[in-house]
Formats: structure tokens, sequence, C-alpha cells
């Protein structure tokens, strides 16, 4: 997987929404070889971490919310007299809020790069099953930075996709107006 697709894709995540803004999210592509086979000892064995082109460890920072000045410096006076205080409020001398903030934006940048992916071609995969703290380690993560999955990026073989797996109707996992509404049918 060359540098020109990686930079596709992310050019797509990098559009994902996160709350204020704060884009809280830090991504390492891992494409060198000797690196994914330590990566799959840490991700208990699993073969795709190995056989991927790349893998893309998604990460969210703790601290984002100190970005916020530079983020909403081209905004009007209103705009960031508005939002600045908020952000600070919401997140500052707030560990749960950071880290929940962090893995939900995280997340939805995760989504991103599996629909960027594929949309040129490539399939992916998240996964959640690794040592985190031994991958932080590895891959040099400060005390500001969590990890929040992998995605696993590559060429399913043909013939070797499995069939999806069950997944619960429409009906059953959507209600209308409350949790005891209607189902959508």
């Amino acid at each position: 997987m060359g540098d020109a697709d990686l930079k596709r894709i992310f050019d797509a995540v990098v559009l994902s929404p996160s709350s204020f803004n704060i884009q809280p999210w830090q991504f390492v592509v891992i494409r060198d070889q000797a690196r994914k086979i330590e990566l799959r000892q840490l991700s208990f064995g699993q073969a795709q971490v190995e056989e991927a082109a790349a893998v893309v460890l998604i990460c969210g920072r703790l601290d984002a919310y100190a970005d916020a000045e530079r983020i909403y410096r081209d905004s009007d006076a209103a705009t960031r007299d508005k939002y600045l205080p908020m952000i600070l409020s919401a997140y500052k001398d707030q560990p749960a809020q950071q880290r929940e903030e962090a893995i939900r934006c995280g997340s939805l940048a995760a989504m991103s790069l599996m629909y960027a992916a594929k949309a040129i071609g490539w399939d992916s995969g998240p996964m959640i099953g690794f040592d985190v703290t031994k991958v932080g380690a590895l891959l040099q993560l400060d005390a500001n930075t969590v990890p929040v999955m992998m995605v696993v990026i590559g060429k399913a073989l043909r013939g070797e996709q499995p069939p999806r797996g069950y997944r619960r109707p429409v009906a059953e996992v959507v209600r209308l107006e409350s949790l005891a509404g209607e189902r959508l049918c």
C-alpha cells in the first residue's frame, strides 16, 4: 500500500465529525513487515495483522481540547467567545470526559477510514483484540494518547470472504420516539 492511496484515504478521514471540531484523533500507520510481525504477537496471534498491507492504529488525544484556540483562530469573535469557554468547561480537568471523547471521535474516524479505503478498492477490518499497553509502548504513544482500535487494510482473497454473520433486523434495533416506542418495520 503506497503513500498515494494512504493520502487519498486520510484526506477523507480528516473530514470526520468531532465534538466542537476538536479532532482528537491521531493515526499511526504500520507497513513495515517486521513491525507487523511484532504487532501480531501483541494481537493474540491474529494473522490479519501480519498479512495486511497496512495496519492503522487509531488513537485519541486526551489533550485535544488544548488545540481549541488554534482550531477557532479564523472564526469570528462571537463564535470564539461562544465555543472556547464551552470546550474548556467540557474537557479541562475532566479526564473521564477527555477519554470518552477521544474514543468516541476516534471511532467515528475509524469508520470513515474503512469507508474511504473501500471507496478506492481496499478492504479493511476493525480490531480491538490487542494488548493496549504493549502496543502503546511499541508504537511510542505518549501519556496523552490512547489507542482506540486498529484497522487492518488489504485485499481480501477471492473465495476467502466468509458470509456475513447474523445481523439483528431493523425492526428489532430501531424504535420510534422512545425505547418503548413503535418498531420501525
